[in-house]
């Protein structure tokens, strides 16, 4: 996973070099890690690396990475993206402006699915699952579900004010709460790296195809 989201995390840092605008994910992370003394820019970024390394040496897996299984994770991400560009096909949206060129805009749309997963899923699905299964012994499957539903309304909240730069838009809200929806149970089945990959995949096709417009 680390091998996969590298490459990802290196982009996006690049590409605030050109632009330096910070997507909101990063940011939250950023405030959090500032509570324990001063940090660097580049903290949420490094914060990935160590989680992902910590799990690996708890593991106690070897460590030799499987050069084919990352290459498949990036068309296994390519894949995975085409069930939301389906949706939002579906659910009439209006084109977003990025600011920056192109590539600047590209970088955001990576960063976002690697912070936005990080935070959303990894973080926010893992934790309600700490407290509500293994600390007050809820039913697991019913706290599962809960925390996929509660990931994707609060994934889609923080895109509008007073969290995020857009006012609040019914169609837009309806279409990020069930597209995290869909990322919550790639997350569950697949693990953060796919999670992350798909919606970055996602954001990336959308450039592609001209939905978003630099700026």
């Amino acid at each position: 996973m680390l091998c996969f989201l590298f490459p990802l995390i290196a982009i996006y840092e690049l590409g605030c070099l050109i632009h330096p605008q910070r997507v909101i994910a990063y940011a939250i992370i950023r405030r959090f890690l500032l509570l324990f003394g001063p940090v660097g820019v580049w903290a949420p970024g490094l914060a990935i690396i160590a989680i992902l390394l910590a799990t690996h040496i708890v593991s106690g897996r070897a460590w030799r990475v499987r050069w084919n299984r990352v290459a498949l994770m990036y068309l296994e991400s390519a894949v995975a993206a085409v069930p939301l560009l389906v949706l939002n096909w579906a659910v009439p949206l209006n084109p977003l402006a990025a600011a920056g060129s192109t590539f600047a805009a590209l970088a955001q749309g990576v960063g976002a699915g690697v912070y936005e997963e990080l935070v959303f899923r990894l973080i926010l699905i893992s934790l309600i699952l700490m407290v509500g299964a293994d600390l007050f012994r809820l039913h697991r499957p019913t706290v599962t579900i809960v925390a996929v539903f509660a990931s994707a309304i609060l994934f889609a909240v923080h895109h509008h004010v007073p969290i995020g730069p857009e006012p609040f838009d019914a169609a837009r809200f309806v279409f990020r709460t069930v597209a995290g929806v869909y990322l919550a149970v790639l997350f569950w089945y697949r693990g953060y790296a796919l999670a992350a990959g798909c919606h970055a995949g996602y954001n990336s096709l959308l450039l592609l195809i001209g939905f978003i417009r630099p700026a």
